[in-house]
């Protein structure tokens, strides 16, 4: 008879939201290992795969005292903050941060729990695992595990929660708050060495397994060459205007440009992912804005078949501590999609290691970096209209969401 599961997340497919694809991962693939997955998920927008079990609760929001979580009131507080001067939206920045604390999910947990006991008495699983973020999915976990201590918890971290935070009120807070709750935790894991060794200083006493994300597949594409009239770079996912803008990139594009390297005519930078218009804000000043587009918001489907017909995938890393030990899960999603990866970013780390063992892509870290290998490449679609891929896939195969259950797999079997 199989293991059972109760797996917590927050998100779940149809959600785009990356979590949701580490979430897919697991439960598609446990059952080849000989484990049955419950998912426990707020309400799902959309219709989910019936091939999961899947016990949807009330969403944060709803339910809860109509003018303390109500997403439209949110939204006015948050369109009369942006009027407020400097100090003032300091202050409100604030005030809401220690008010969503640990995260804008917390309205979520008394369902989400109540839900759980009913699983539980019903179900009898063997085993917890709650998906890190939102933390609020570690927080139900804590109180059932409490409730059932016979009963195994594996806390999943996509990100830290707290390790690469500014010291602040609000960090030294929830940092009381990881303590009290990974106390319960059996054990503990995450998807990098490097964010490993961050967490094993804060939780020395906890046995932490290293399990990178993955992609499925059945998405991945055998064979990959495509030709195209146009030399296309593509992003699609996540950016920040504080963070994680494509600065290093614009630099070089605008350099090759101007000493006649790339010609205008031949080259498109295609940007997709919510509320991402400011870029064409940015390669305006860089005076790029010819050759870049926004392309706005795509399902998954969309989203695999416009990377599959690039020539260049990009991956864009934030300035940050410890953002050198992030595997993203776009990262994967990339590999699946069997196109040339340029990552560009600051630090080198986890990625770049990842990019050297598959063969898929290659990190910059400079402007200089950057030209050099964008025009390497665009000479090589010059000739054959086509950059080709060099990606290996026995490595690649190790990124799997098949490999990413069987060290799931193993780390629950070992306890």
């Amino acid at each position: 008879m199989a293991k059972k599961i109760l797996y917590i997340t927050y998100h779940f497919p149809p959600s785009t939201k990356v979590g949701a694809i580490r979430a897919k991962g697991f439960a598609k693939y446990m059952p080849c290992f000989g484990w049955k997955v419950i998912v426990l998920s707020p309400l799902l927008l959309g219709t989910p795969d019936s091939e999961f079990h899947i016990i949807e609760t009330h969403p944060s929001y709803q339910k809860m005292p109509r003018y303390i979580f109500n997403r439209n009131l949110h939204k006015k507080i948050k369109s009369i903050s942006t009027f407020l001067p400097p100090i003032h939206q300091r202050i409100y920045s604030f005030f809401r941060g220690m008010i969503d604390i640990p995260d804008s999910r917390i309205g979520w947990l008394q369902f989400a729990v109540y839900t759980g006991e009913k699983i539980i008495e019903e179900e009898k699983p063997d085993i917890i695992v709650s998906n890190f973020g939102p933390a609020t999915c570690h927080i139900i976990a804590s109180y059932l595990k409490k409730s059932h201590p016979e009963i195994f918890w594996l806390a999943d971290f996509r990100d830290p929660w707290t390790q690469f935070r500014k010291n602040s009120i609000r960090t030294r807070f929830e940092k009381s708050l990881e303590d009290k709750t990974l106390k319960y935790a059996d054990a503990l894991s995450i998807v990098s060495e490097y964010l490993a060794n961050a967490l094993h200083k804060d939780h020395p006493d906890k046995k932490i397994y290293v399990i990178p994300n993955g992609f499925d597949p059945d998405e991945m594409i055998i064979e990959n060459n495509p030709t195209t009239d146009k030399f296309i770079i593509t992003h699609t996912g996540s950016l920040n205007m504080k963070f994680r803008r494509p600065s290093i990139l614009f630099e070089a594009l605008h350099n090759l440009i101007k000493i006649g390297k790339i010609e205008k005519q031949y080259i498109r930078v295609i940007f997709y992912g919510q509320n991402q218009s400011w870029v064409l804000r940015d390669a305006h000043s860089y005076g790029i804005d010819e050759i870049v587009s926004y392309g706005g918001v795509k399902n998954r489907q969309e989203i695999l078949e416009i990377q599959k017909n690039s020539q260049i995938l990009l991956l864009i890393w934030r300035s940050g501590k410890g953002e050198e030990g992030t595997l993203t899960g776009k990262i994967f999603e990339y590999l699946a999609a069997g196109r040339p990866i340029i990552s560009i970013g600051e630090k080198p780390g986890e990625v770049e290691r990842l990019l050297q063992k598959t063969k898929a892509g290659i990190h910059c870290r400079t402007v200089s970096e950057t030209q050099n290998l964008l025009y390497h490449a665009y000479q090589e679609w010059l000739k054959n209209h086509c950059v080709k891929y060099h990606g290996i896939r026995q490595e690649i195969m190790n990124y799997s969401h098949i490999e990413m259950a069987k060290k799931f797999s193993k780390a629950l079997e070992n306890g």
